[in-house]
């Protein structure tokens, strides 16, 4: 049962701060006392000395575009320009595209907050493969789509993208078209993911956001209901992507308890699948 309560925590298999029953997953929950003091919460998550990814319940994101460049864009771009040519000859099918990297990220009482600044997709790139440094923190709106049966809709990039070849669920960077009066709307985000990626339609969601916070970055989620099994959203995006000339996503991926997809999963994507396997209903109620 998937629990929202405080009341009904004691009801939980993951109550405790660090979660044995998850094999390399590490889950929090967002209680008050724990999340206190958001500095030692955050100090916690980049300090990770496992490098595991990290499973929160969250009950909103404050997230707030801010004014001015991103000191780290300004202080390494020479660095950023000369791993962006290297990257092209590599890939040339990458765009250098606006980007949102974020500064003064905070945790408290299971609420993210942060300011967001509008670099380019060519220092988010740099960041990522050089260390992740932890002035700059990486948000993504991500999908979990749960088929009729229970399982998860999962796709595998092409080989042309910048995560080619990587299994995870519809998701991608927030984006210009998030921003509601100067906030990020993460619940557009997840939707807007998802439709653009697969065609496939953001409905029936759970009610609160999980996170996989894994190496400066956080994936933050909301589950919704499909209404086909793995066979015939496969057709969907194959149409999608037909129709729409999309050859991002290279397959379609089933993600199911203790199968191959599970197993293929990118470790973030990994501990968030776990987790809705773990906690499979979606509401309060206990109604499907």
């Amino acid at each position: 049962m998937w629990l929202c309560h405080a009341d009904a925590l004691t009801k939980s298999r993951h109550l405790s701060l660090w979660a044995e029953d998850l094999p390399g997953v590490q889950v929090l929950l967002p209680d008050q006392e724990r999340y206190g003091q958001a500095s030692g919460v955050m100090g916690m998550l980049m300090d990770n000395p496992a490098r595991k990814p990290v499973v929160l319940r969250l009950a909103e994101g404050t997230l707030r575009l801010g004014e001015g460049p991103l000191a780290f864009e300004h202080a390494n771009r020479p660095a950023i320009d000369a791993y962006w040519e290297t990257a092209t000859a590599q890939m040339p099918r990458l765009w250098n595209g606006p980007a949102f990297l974020f500064e003064d990220v905070s945790l408290e009482g299971g609420r993210l907050s942060g300011t967001g600044r509008r670099p380019d997709f060519a220092t988010f790139l740099y960041w990522r493969d050089n260390g992740r440094p932890r002035e700059v923190v990486h948000i993504t709106g991500t999908s979990l789509p749960v088929l009729a049966d229970g399982s998860l809709f999962g796709v595998r990039m092409a080989a042309h993208t910048a995560n080619g070849g990587a299994a995870y669920f519809p998701a991608g960077s927030l984006d210009e078209d998030d921003l509601v009066d100067g906030a990020f709307d993460l619940t557009a985000s997840i939707a807007r993911e998802l439709r653009e990626e697969t065609g496939l339609a953001f409905d029936r969601a759970d009610d609160l956001f999980t996170a996989a916070f894994d190496r400066g970055a956080y994936h933050i989620a909301r589950r919704s209901r499909l209404t086909g099994d793995f066979d015939n959203c496969r057709d969907m995006l194959a149409r999608h992507q037909a129709e729409t000339g999309d050859d991002e996503i290279e397959a379609a991926v089933a993600i199911r308890r203790d199968g191959a997809g599970l197993a293929a999963l990118k470790p973030y994507a990994r501990a968030l699948a776990d987790w809705h396997f773990e906690n499979e209903a979606f509401s309060c109620s206990g109604e499907g």
